[in-house]
């Protein structure tokens, strides 16, 4: 009964408009931003044209001036992601040397807050007995693993458990984030219902084509697959000893 039931949560997953880690998902993201901001800019000039041609009462004006500034706030969000996208695929300048277990640690650290509020538990392991050190920008890499571990916690109902690992294998550093498949179905299915849950689902998809644009600026991966009952993401970086 449980295959079953996780069967279509795999086939969501394989989905390129959900797996972002390919230039398939990539634009069909772009795609559906571009589609998005449609809206709103349609909605802000019809109302801008109403109130410059027509007498508009006090009450009016001002219930047309909150969805303006709505729509407004709208377009602000879908054009910051595209500027985070677009940076994101630029030439990594400045690398250096970093340990990928520190680096992961202090972004576990810093999204504890959210994982509290969300009541979800995050479990990490270090398997590796070496520090897993590579060639990257230090900031770049810290963004990167932040929206990987927030995609994990938004996708994950409460009181459930993400798990975490830094490891060294085949001359690679790895990260992996694994999450149960169907806690995961909440960021894939339903996100018609209603604007915010939209917009929610637009904000864990870009989060993911970042860090996969990141992580692939510094000649390293990120896959999705789906196993079982469980989501796993890993990202796959040179060590700095085999890095060109």
């Amino acid at each position: 009964m449980r295959a079953a039931a996780a069967e279509p949560a795999v086939d969501r997953i394989r989905n390129p408009r959900l797996n972002l880690g390919n230039d398939c998902g990539y634009r069909q993201l772009m795609s559906d931003i571009f589609h998005d901001l449609s809206q709103p800019l349609s909605t802000l000039t019809c109302l801008l044209e109403i109130n410059l041609l027509l007498r508009r009462s006090a009450k009016q004006w001002r219930h047309d001036l909150k969805i303006a500034l709505q729509q407004l706030r709208s377009i602000v969000a879908h054009i910051r992601a595209l500027r985070e996208l677009w940076e994101a695929g630029s030439e990594q300048q400045d690398q250096q040397v970093l340990s990928l277990d520190v680096c992961l640690r202090n972004a576990v650290a810093d999204l504890l807050p959210v994982a509290e509020s969300a009541k979800v538990k995050i479990k990490v392991f270090f398997a590796s007995s070496s520090d897993c050190r590579v060639n990257f920008q230090a900031t770049r890499l810290q963004q990167a693993l932040v929206y990987l571990l927030e995609f994990a916690l938004e996708s994950s109902a409460a009181d459930s458990e993400v798990e975490v690992m830094a490891e060294e294998r085949d001359e690679m550093g790895r990260v992996r984030v694994v999450l149960p498949i169907a806690l995961s179905e909440s960021c894939t299915a339903g996100a018609k219902a209603q604007p915010d849950s939209k917009a929610r689902e637009l904000k864990r998809r870009v989060g993911v084509a970042v860090a996969w644009r990141i992580f692939e600026t510094a000649g390293g991966t990120l896959q999705m697959q789906g196993s079982g009952e469980r989501v796993c993401l890993e990202a796959r970086l040179p060590l700095a000893s085999s890095s060109k």
